[in-house]
């Protein structure tokens, strides 16, 4: 995991999502938002952080019995133990939303070492519990007390998974707020944040502009007279 700078981390602190999604569609990256995954507290701290990937498939009961006689390693709480401070844990399952691969113990442990933020494609265990955390969670369903393994098994880590259409590569970096998830390819990063804060600087212009009786023909989207207005206004 390549921790951010914090130089971007402050630029994506001032963006929205729907501003970055925006962003990203313009470069023609149009599957770059989880659409269904919702966050389970909105109003939990915003998630920006490396992706750290875990991947789950249907289980297969002969190995899961296997886990559970101890006969073989359970990888689901070993990757999760050893997940490092700072990541953003990308759980894929396929879309398993009538289980859960985590609840309100999990969702504590991972907050009191320092993981930034989780983004599972299942339901959630205790989401009440969860949903009271300042920990941001981010699932694809309701509650969800159907315990994974009864669904899916663990099988291995730190590749690239997908959610939904959404293909995530680790250390790809997830933004996460009360709109939602997007992944951001590590290497245009710098690039969108930039533009999207230039976005919302225009668009916060634009808003009051609005609000003094503008029309919102040729101010929204804005036209090449609102955009010499907007420079002139701003020095931009």
């Amino acid at each position: 995991m390549t921790p951010i700078d914090p130089a971007l981390v402050a630029q994506l602190s001032a963006v929205a999502v729907p501003t970055l999604s925006a962003m990203l569609y313009a470069r023609g990256l149009r599957t770059r938002f989880l659409h269904g995954i919702v966050p389970a507290n909105p109003a939990a701290a915003r998630l920006i952080a490396p992706a750290v990937t875990i991947r789950a498939i249907p289980v297969r009961e002969d190995l899961r019995d296997a886990v559970l006689k101890g006969e073989a390693p359970n990888l689901h709480r070993r990757f999760l133990s050893e997940v490092p401070p700072g990541a953003a844990v990308v759980f894929a399952t396929g879309g398993a939303a009538h289980t859960s691969v985590l609840g309100d113990i999990i969702a504590m442990a991972m907050h009191r070492k320092g993981v930034a933020g989780m983004v599972v494609d299942t339901g959630v265990s205790d989401l009440p519990t969860v949903a009271a955390m300042e920990f941001p969670v981010f699932h694809g369903g309701g509650s969800a007390p159907v315990p994974s393994g009864a669904a899916v098994m663990v099988v291995d880590r730190d590749l690239p998974v997908s959610i939904g259409p959404v293909a995530i590569f680790p250390d790809d970096i997830m933004v996460g707020d009360a709109s939602g998830v997007i992944c951001i390819p590590r290497a245009i990063a710098a690039e969108i944040a930039a533009e999207a804060v230039e976005k919302e600087k225009l668009e916060a212009w634009i808003l009051e502009e609005i609000a003094r009786g503008a029309p919102l023909e040729g101010t929204y989207p804005p036209d090449a007279a609102t955009k010499a207005r907007y420079k002139a206004a701003t020095g931009g």
